[in-house]
């Protein structure tokens, strides 16, 4: 079930109404939680008489594991603010707060999920009561968690709220074992209570995003805490890390990789040779300069890898020289370089073979013979997307393209996207 299926209205007198839209059945949608029956919280529910109404019933009148499904979609309306699902914000104005509010009825439906009090942002735009963290915990009746904490930001640079971050974590603390999903922004002062709390206690936990605000001396007792976590599988790190760093941290067992950290190709091409298990990697702030650095390194395969997304300056085309890549479905390259090496582009789709779904290359300083080259490369017609954002090279690179194409047999482009995002000009579709 999806809220496209669901519509909750609210109509004169209170009267809740809930409309189905799609063919699939109620009870095949749901998921599997906790909750407690209507027996246990003594709500009696009316029996639903068909013919009264086929479009429109009351929500009241819905078994209760129907109304428990929809008040799970409630909190899920919040945005990412990174790449972990932001928690639900303890305010009274919304979900799940907010549904118990509503009417007697609805808290006690409410009350009795402990799927709903499962995800808890401990600080940000609203500072949450401790007592309300602790009675939020309590409700989650000993599920999995997912937690949010954010260090102070400049407007609230305050003691007062230092000291309830640090407040935070130690509530969060007590739940280690607990731990599934969290997301920490960390100054160096909630870093290292983050240093002393977590040890073999987070058993469970499969999602870590750590958000470093600035340049911090803590960052490798950090990292160095990650071969820890037996469960580990997520990480999203924002914060430079030394090539000592990125040595701690289990690339092997991640599946889903995210690194805002400025390193050399040689160390991103090392730590992307460890990560045989991984599904999707972005990796951004690479420096590609020097790429003669890692011609002597050996080649790898990672066998599962979806989705590859490198951001920084200079040729890609190296670092995926080292890289092949069997399964790769989606590519973006979005770089600074003056010349793209085609032909190792071209032997890495070569040796790779791979179902290729979508390539991106951002690039808006590279020279227009490099760009025309690698539209020239054969596997390019089997990519079903092709999107290239350019500089100022509009003219130059359509003609040169025009030549090549009455010159000589070219790809067949499913679809080809030309785009000059620091200028006006219109996007060129090449079909």
């Amino acid at each position: 079930m999806t809220p496209s299926q669901v519509q909750v209205h609210a109509l004169p007198q209170s009267n809740i109404v809930v409309s189905f839209s799609g063919g699939q059945g109620i009870s095949e949608a749901l998921h599997p939680y906790q909750y407690e029956s209507s027996s246990t919280l003594g709500l009696a529910l009316e029996a639903y008489d068909a013919s009264e109404t086929p479009e429109a019933i009351s929500i009241n009148h819905l078994p209760l594991e129907i109304i428990a499904e929809i008040f799970l979609l409630c909190p899920r309306a919040s945005l990412r603010r990174l790449q972990i699902e932001r928690p639900s914000d303890p305010r009274g104005r919304r979900a799940p707060l907010l549904l118990c509010q509503v009417c007697r009825y609805w808290r006690k439906v409410a009350l009795s999920l402990p799927l709903l009090w499962c995800s808890l942002s401990g600080t940000g735009p609203f500072t949450p009561h401790p007592a309300l963290i602790e009675l939020w915990l309590t409700r989650s009746r000993g599920l999995p968690l997912s937690l949010s904490l954010a260090a102070p930001v400049e407007r609230r640079d305050t003691p007062e709220y230092h000291a309830h971050a640090s407040k935070m974590i130690d509530l969060f603390s007590n739940e280690m074992y607990r731990w599934r999903t969290i997301a920490f922004t960390l100054n160096d002062n909630l870093a290292r209570k983050f240093i002393a709390t977590v040890d073999s206690k987070a058993q469970i936990l499969e999602e870590l995003e750590l958000v470093f605000e600035q340049p911090s001396s803590t960052i490798v007792e950090v990292s160095a805490l990650l071969p820890s976590l037996p469960k580990l599988r997520h990480l999203s790190w924002y914060g430079n890390l030394s090539a000592v760093s990125l040595r701690n941290i289990p690339f092997h067992r991640l599946t889903h990789i995210h690194m805002v950290s400025q390193n050399s190709a040689q160390d991103v091409v090392t730590c992307l040779s460890q990560c045989t298990a991984a599904l999707e990697i972005q990796w951004d702030c690479v420096d590609c300069w020097d790429s003669p650095s890692v011609c002597g390194l050996s080649q790898t395969i990672l066998p599962h890898l979806r989705s590859l997304y490198l951001k920084g300056a200079g040729d890609f085309a190296h670092i995926l020289s080292r890289l092949t890549l069997p399964s790769l479905k989606y590519l973006h390259l979005e770089t600074k370089s003056k010349a793209q090496n085609h032909e190792l582009l071209e032997d890495f789709f070569h040796r790779s073979s791979c179902p290729l779904r979508q390539f991106i290359l951002n690039d808006v300083y590279v020279y227009q013979e490099s760009i025309v080259k690698y539209l020239t490369i054969p596997f390019l017609e089997t990519i079903p997307d092709i999107r290239i954002y350019l500089g100022g090279l509009k003219g130059d690179v359509l003609r040169k393209m025009q030549e090549v194409k009455d010159s000589q047999d070219t790809p067949t482009f499913h679809r080809l996207q030309i785009s000059y995002p620091e200028c006006s000009w219109p996007a060129f579709t090449w079909k």
